[in-house]
């Protein structure tokens, strides 16, 4: 599930921002990539948010919303403006014969 994407400073080198383009990309940093020791209430919100927009009862911008607030309140360095970033080139299926 597409979003506006944003950028977030994790598994990145420092005063870096990684690229987030989906509620699939958000879901896979909050569990595989977040600090441990930064999940506090907002992350859990985060998580709960993410799956309920990948099963489809609410919707990727509540999703994205959440989860740039789990980065604040976990002091994450986090840009939601989109214009800032690009977002990753796609990758081309290989065509089938």
């Amino acid at each position: 599930m597409p979003i506006r994407w944003f950028g977030i400073a994790i598994g990145v080198e420092a005063g870096g921002f990684r690229v987030v383009t989906s509620v699939h990309d958000m879901s896979k940093l909050l569990v595989e990539g977040w600090p441990e020791d930064r999940r506090g209430d907002a992350w859990r919100v985060a998580v709960a948010s993410c799956h309920r927009a990948l099963e489809r009862q609410s919707n990727a911008a509540a999703a994205r919303e959440a989860f740039i607030m789990a980065a604040n309140a976990s002091e994450i360095a986090v840009d939601g403006n989109h214009e800032r970033f690009e977002p990753p080139p796609k990758r081309e299926k290989p065509n089938k014969r």
